[in-house]
């Protein structure tokens, strides 16, 4: 019987554990989510950082057994980056007022920060 082979966000986690994934497994990480996953914690900002810095130039195996050697002990547990809800009501507002699609909407909505958001939300009331 064959094993469940892992998610990528498992093998991106396994650079905290005494997991060793194969060649083939570390190549299915994202160097952009493996970055975002490292900077959640103080101490593995700075891998991320060079990794963010040199992907183009790293294969992704080495990106992974850096990222390893690096931290090994050093941290016992990164959170995941929550996913932040969206308001539909200032989607809709931003879809109005710039005249956009909701998919140009949600990177709008991405790029602005929390006292543009609450302009938006209160940009059509009464109307």
């Amino acid at each position: 019987m064959s094993q469940k082979p892992k998610s990528s966000y498992q093998i991106m986690t396994s650079i905290l554990s005494n997991y060793n994934p194969t060649k083939e497994e570390k190549e299915i990480i994202n160097s952009f989510f493996m970055c975002r996953y490292l900077s959640g914690n103080q101490r593995a900002v700075f891998v991320g950082n060079f990794i963010n810095r040199y992907y183009n130039e790293l294969p992704l195996t080495v990106q992974y057994d850096l990222s390893k050697q690096l931290l090994r002990g050093k941290i016992k547990f990164i959170q995941a980056p929550k996913k932040e809800k969206i308001n539909d009501k200032v989607l809709e507002n931003i879809t109005r007022y710039y005249r956009v699609s909701l998919s140009d909407a949600i990177q709008y909505l991405e790029l602005m920060d929390q006292d543009e958001r609450e302009h938006f939300e209160t940009l059509y009331d009464g109307q």
